[in-house]
């Protein structure tokens, strides 16, 4: 196969220079074969090198400048063309809707592939008639969440030998760390033609989602099972790890910590975040004179409200004390004659 292909189908949506340019990967007798392609432009085609196998990879790069300004390259898209490819979507799903793809280290997510156009003539090439899946992995920094550079591939793979759409709704995320619901990062489930094809690894359709850690709390400067004899004043609430897009507050109210208990909103505790990574926060708990009434046992509990659990809010830490603001003396009176 001969031919000569206009790049119009990668995206060039960073700003073009000079060292931006197109990789084309293809397998002649057995050899692989490179061609680096400048691209000038941040819109517009590039006209190919000759296609001389039944695929050809294409990838768009990047080189970006660190740190000492070390240069690495970095991979924007890559798309696969070929005469006897099926055509691939892959979707990743969560129950937070926004895009690109995330969830939370301690909710499943999902994947949705779509295949068509895979052949099923009995007599095309066996590894024509599947399609491999492989799932990997890449590592963020818990404390500024940009990535480390760590990735990897997990050992399992799938195999597809027919066109249809095939859905799993119950993906749990495997990152290696310490803690599974700290853990920071992205997954990756990547459709290539199959190996038996014997040819550069074809990359024909990707989802990624981004998995954050489970947030936390915990109330400072009120001692649990102390007795007050007036409102605390000292207290604060240090917040790690919120989701990007929450509400999370403090409320107050009378007796034990009970899950489900409803109480009143402290309104200097209240934060609301709609962003792309996790947030922090450190809070002065105040106001509460204006938010007790009777003497006796309360609770100051810490929620947070996120795309999951259907909205309802969700326990992050809690105190309880007790507050007495009834002064007694006891004394006597006596006289001397």
């Amino acid at each position: 196969m001969k031919a000569l292909l206009s790049l119009a189908i990668l995206s060039l949506a960073s700003a073009a220079s000079a060292q931006d340019f197109i990789r084309q990967i293809q397998t002649v007798e057995g050899a692989t074969v490179i061609y680096d392609m400048p691209v000038t432009t941040d819109e517009g085609s590039v006209t190919s090198k000759p296609l001389t196998a039944e695929t050809a990879i294409f990838q768009l790069y990047t080189t970006v400048t660190g740190t000492n300004n070390t240069k690495t390259l970095k991979k924007l898209d890559e798309k696969t063309v070929g005469t006897f490819l099926p055509q691939v979507t892959v979707t990743a799903l969560s129950e937070d809707p926004y895009f690109p793809p995330r969830t939370r280290a301690d909710k499943p997510y999902g994947l949705r592939i779509v295949i068509s156009g895979m052949s099923t003539s009995a007599t095309a090439p066996e590894y024509l008639k599947k399609l491999q899946v492989r799932r990997s992995y890449q590592l963020f920094n818990p404390t500024t969440y940009a990535a480390t550079g760590t990735s990897g591939t997990y050992a399992d793979s799938f195999t597809f030998r027919e066109n249809g759409t095939f859905t799993d709704n119950a993906i749990l995320q495997r990152l290696p760390g310490e803690r599974p619901t700290k853990v920071v990062g992205q997954e990756a489930f990547t459709v290539y033609m199959h190996p038996d094809a014997g040819t550069v690894q074809s990359e024909l359709g990707k989802a990624t989602v981004t998995i954050w850690p489970v947030a936390e709390g915990s109330i400072q400067g009120i001692d649990a099972g102390k007795t007050y004899n007036d409102v605390p004043r000292a207290g604060s609430i240090t917040l790690r790890d919120l989701y990007p897009k929450s509400i999370t507050y403090a409320q107050i109210y009378k007796g034990k910590q009970a899950t489900g208990s409803v109480g009143r909103p402290v309104p200097s505790t209240v934060l609301s975040y709609n962003t792309h990574a996790p947030q922090n926060a450190q809070l002065a708990i105040s106001d509460l004179d204006n938010l007790v009434d009777d003497d006796g046992e309360y609770t100051i509990e810490v929620l947070t409200i996120t795309p999951f659990n259907g909205g309802a809010p969700e326990y992050l830490g809690s105190v309880s004390f007790i507050l007495n603001r009834t002064i007694r003396s006891n004394g006597a009176i006596s006289t001397m004659e």
